[in-house]
């Protein structure tokens, strides 16, 4: 606050000898008939010093009073705001981990470069995502050792159930960007207090494509309505409850579906894919349902070229489109289902009527010489809906906000991003935003497999409303032959 002072009391004050008081000229000159150019200091507890130059009578003498608040406002700290974040910057995850940290620098970087956050700059401390010991191993390093602020980050759905509880027990405000499995807030932290998550939630990408797969293939025709279906997925919870909530999504919209039974191979560890290709041709399948991502994504696909496997059925894909745009080239057969993690394709919105995606993706080419994945555009949301959330918090608080002031702000955050509108549900801290797929295929412009029609569904079509327990309950709730 800024103590207002008057002629009268200001005379007051100067006879009485209020300390602080700094005079200009002899202490009778005080009391002359002329103007004074009283300057008003008010110093926060931080030290941060507003001044104003009132005007309190006709005559040329200066007087500086300052004011000291304390009780107030809480000033924000003179030291960076930490970032700590973990993603895939090696192996066959690192398709997807790299786009997730370019997006979070780029983001960081016009920030800072805009003054920061009230003033503070941001420090972004990186480490590895690895196997999920290994990564619980570094965020503790983060926490304990580099002391963070705020964490950001993970890939695989094997990490985020473990993290979860270590970011609620350390007290650590965290925005996961990916690692989208149920499990995180049905079982591992159910009431989550200092987590959240910016990305669609891993029932909403399974349900997306079996819905792209009867959309785009079964309604035009390209596939029968009893398809024979089968499918190969990564050993691990996110290849596991794909199938189970693909599965059961399947048997509600196709109920004449023969479901064979799928394969799974541990992730990362497999280079040479010809026996699982044989197997699923093997099975004489109309459309075969794929949830590797990354490396493995890749390699799958440029095998299955040479043993035929797009002239002898269809797929549909999760995560084709998961990682950089470039990873998937031209030699992927066209007319396929590509998915993108249910989340973002850099074209769409469409540019000419979002332009936000279009200035974004842009940026991040001219930035990093590629075009933004789901995994860059969510990273970069985050640190934007994180910032909205603090600011808005100092506003409430009239002064530097603390974890349990912003909180309650991203729990009923909605924000505009590149990726159209994203809403965060209070209950579980999940965001949610309209879910995407589509079809690839060649596009003159760009030098790899771009998406050639885009899908998008109401997000409320492909995820459970908040009154059902998980979303297995809500799935299992289709009537027999719904179809969003």
């Amino acid at each position: 606050m800024t103590e207002k002072v008057g002629r009268r009391n200001f005379l007051a004050a100067a006879g009485a000898g209020v300390a602080g008081l700094v005079v200009g000229g002899v202490a009778g000159s005080l009391l002359t008939p002329t103007r004074t150019q009283l300057v008003e200091k008010t110093v926060t507890a931080g030290g941060a010093t507003v001044e104003k130059t009132v005007t309190v009578a006709g005559g040329a003498t200066t007087v500086v009073r300052t004011v000291t608040v304390t009780g107030t406002a809480r000033p924000p700290p003179t030291t960076p705001i930490k970032f700590g974040a973990q993603y895939f910057h090696t192996g066959g995850g690192a398709l997807l981990g790299l786009p997730g940290s370019y997006g979070l620098q780029m983001a960081i970087k016009e920030v800072n470069e805009a003054g920061g956050v009230m003033g503070r700059r941001i420090e972004l401390l990186e480490r590895d995502e690895g196997t999920t010991d290994a990564t619980v191993r570094e965020f503790r390093k983060l926490v304990l050792e580099d002391k963070i602020d705020y964490y950001f980050g993970l890939i695989s759905s094997g990490n985020t159930p473990a993290v979860g509880p270590e970011a609620e027990e350390n007290r650590v405000l965290t925005l996961f960007t990916d690692g989208c499995t149920d499990i995180l807030f049905e079982q591992a932290i159910p009431n989550p207090k200092y987590v959240f998550r910016i990305t669609n939630i891993q029932s909403s990408d399974a349900i997306t494509n079996a819905v792209g797969a009867v959309k785009l293939l079964v309604e035009t025709g390209k596939l029968k309505e009893n398809p024979r279906i089968t499918g190969i997925h990564p050993d691990y919870a996110y290849g596991r409850l794909i199938n189970d909530f693909g599965t059961l999504a399947f048997r509600k919209m196709l109920p004449n579906a023969e479901i064979l039974d799928p394969q799974f191979v541990p992730l990362f560890q497999v280079q040479d894919f010809s026996a699982q290709i044989t197997s699923l041709l093997a099975q004489n399948p109309d459309l075969i349902w794929v949830s590797l991502w990354g490396g493995d994504y890749v390699n799958f696909y440029k095998q299955s070229v040479g043993y035929g496997l797009y002239q002898k059925a269809y797929t549909a894909t999760t995560l084709a489109f998961g990682g950089s745009p470039q990873a998937v080239g031209k030699d992927h057969p066209p007319n396929q289902v590509t998915g993108v993690h249910a989340n973002y394709w850099f074209t769409y919105p469409d540019w000419t009527v979002w332009p936000m995606n279009k200035t974004f993706s842009e940026k991040f080419f001219q930035m990093w010489k590629e075009w933004p994945s789901f995994e860059g555009e969510g990273a970069y949301t985050s640190v934007y809906m994180w910032k909205a959330a603090v600011e808005k918090a100092a506003q409430n608080v009239k002064g530097y906000p603390d974890h349990t002031d912003v909180i309650p702000i991203l729990e009923n955050l909605g924000y505009y991003g590149p990726a159209g509108y994203i809403q965060i549900r209070k209950k579980n801290h999940q965001a949610y935003k309209n879910a995407v797929t589509g079809v690839g295929g060649p596009v003159d412009k760009y030098d790899f497999l771009a998406m050639t029609k885009v899908l998008s569904l109401p997000i409320e079509q492909v995820s459970a409303s908040a009154e059902y327990p998980t979303s297995k309950s809500w799935l299992e709730s289709w009537p027999v032959g719904y179809r969003p």
